[in-house]
């Protein structure tokens, strides 16, 4: 699948990321094989040792060695997120960004998927209410699924609405505070609102996740210009 998005903000490409990323495939873990045991046509019953009772001695069963429990989806997204703070460069950490946003979009139903793609298709002829009332809809069937609140906090950012923003991105880095997308789309709304010292704040925050974010330099920039602008 294509997605192209025609919007300037650039937080409205988390949510074409939501329909993109890759289905991640989780392999089954496998016990290694063990030794054979011996068939009951070659087995040999040691001789009784003088004094022992009679009989054939009791096999020891081998000891079992447990399986490891298996990752949950939340234990791979917080791999992830904690992989994202230590990427080398900017091409790597755009990898595991993208490898965490398919954790989050994981467990997406196709209905709420199909909801997406609509909200995306509104967005193309920028009809920001549709989007949103979209993606309100995919939140009231998934209400858990709190990486919906980001993206509508996205449209509600493009359409000028940071206070609206701001909630839903409360509902985001609550359930998952390792998200430095909201963060950044927190530190956009923050500016927005006149606000820059919350602003540098959350822009902190998410180069703590994301040190190689794209063009994180000239953004950081802007704000400690609009902080130092508004001191004056």
């Amino acid at each position: 699948m294509v997605c192209r998005m025609t919007d300037g903000r650039r937080w409205l490409m988390a949510g074409a990321v939501l329909l993109c990323s890759p289905a991640l495939t989780f392999l089954p873990v496998q016990a290694a094989p063990g030794p054979a045991a011996p068939s009951a046509a070659t087995s040999v019953t040691p001789p009784a040792l003088p004094g022992s009772p009679a009989g054939p001695a009791k096999a020891t069963p081998p000891a079992s060695s447990p399986h490891p429990p298996r990752k949950t989806l939340h234990d791979r997204l917080v791999e992830a997120e904690k992989a994202l703070a230590k990427a080398g460069n900017e091409k790597q950490a755009g990898e595991i960004s993208d490898r965490a946003e398919g954790l989050r979009s994981r467990a997406l139903t196709g209905s709420v998927q199909m909801l997406i793609s609509d909200s995306h298709d509104s967005l193309e002829k920028h009809d920001f209410q549709q989007a949103q009332d979209d993606l309100t809809a995919a939140i009231t069937i998934q209400p858990d699924q709190s990486v919906l609140y980001r993206q509508r906090a996205a449209i509600r950012l493009a359409a000028g609405d940071s206070n609206g923003a701001i909630a839903d991105l409360g509902v985001e880095l609550q359930a998952d505070p390792g998200d430095p997308m909201a963060w950044g789309m927190l530190a956009d709304a923050e500016h927005d609102r006149h606000e820059p010292e919350a602003a540098l704040q959350a822009f902190h925050q998410m180069l703590l996740l994301n040190p190689k974010s794209p063009d994180s330099d000239k953004q950081l920039k802007t704000l400690e210009q609009a902080r130092d602008g508004q001191q004056d």
